[in-house]
């Protein structure tokens, strides 16, 4: 699958490879790979004059960098994610990008377009050339160098729904209404003449009486 790809060698995801002193000595017997010192570290250039477009010619003396790279392309592909035709279709894909990108935009012949350095598109830039740009932008990044993060919709709790027994929780009874003391019609003790107190509330009715003469 790598020798179908290389973009990791020819400049396209990277500007340079970082090297150990350990692969100084392995490195010297290849006088067309040039080494530079970048932050007080020995690096070369890419594209790696050591990749031929299907493989490094170098491979059994390749740095430490090399031999332990790999891609989020090929992480996906080792952890079952994706199957080796799916990710050959993707670097197909990526490559054909990469191609449009560089019609629409002048990159320096023999020097790498670095897509890893990428920021936004030159000042200038046309609308169908930003569109290249972004889209290359988008489908490295999110194959190969791993720096596109997808947005994933966490699924949607579910409702909850109560239902109450209106068995067990019976309404309380109403409130018991207050008794109200009525006051007393007469002192403790005395003896109420009945008949006197019927005529006051239930006064009988009036006869006709023969006038006198």
């Amino acid at each position: 699958m790598c020798e179908a790809c290389g973009l990791c060698c020819n400049g396209t995801l990277y500007n340079y490879v970082t090297t150990v002193p350990e692969d100084v000595a392995k490195l010297q017997k290849y006088p067309q790979l040039v080494l530079k010192v970048r932050n007080e570290q020995e690096t070369f250039d890419e594209p790696c004059v050591l990749h031929d477009g299907r493989g490094c010619t170098a491979y059994v003396d390749r740095p430490a960098t090399c031999s332990q790279y790999l891609c989020k392309l090929l992480r996906s592909v080792g952890r079952g994610e994706l199957t080796e035709g799916e990710a050959l279709l993707i670097i197909k894909e990526a490559r054909a990008l990469v191609e449009n990108v560089q019609e629409y935009i002048a990159f320096e012949p023999g020097l790498p377009i670095a897509v890893s350095t990428w920021d936004d598109p030159p000042e200038g830039t046309d609308e169908e050339a930003r569109l290249a740009w972004e889209r290359t932008v988008y489908h490295l990044g999110k194959y190969f160098l791993g720096t596109v993060r997808e947005e994933v919709e966490l699924p949607k709790e579910p409702e909850v729904r109560v239902v109450v027994d209106a068995t067990a929780y019976p309404e309380p009874p109403p409130p018991a209404r207050p008794r109200v003391e009525r006051a007393g019609l007469f002192a403790a003790g005395e003896k109420p003449d009945w008949r006197e107190v019927a005529s006051q509330h239930h006064p009988p009715p009036s006869r006709p009486g023969r006038p006198r003469p």
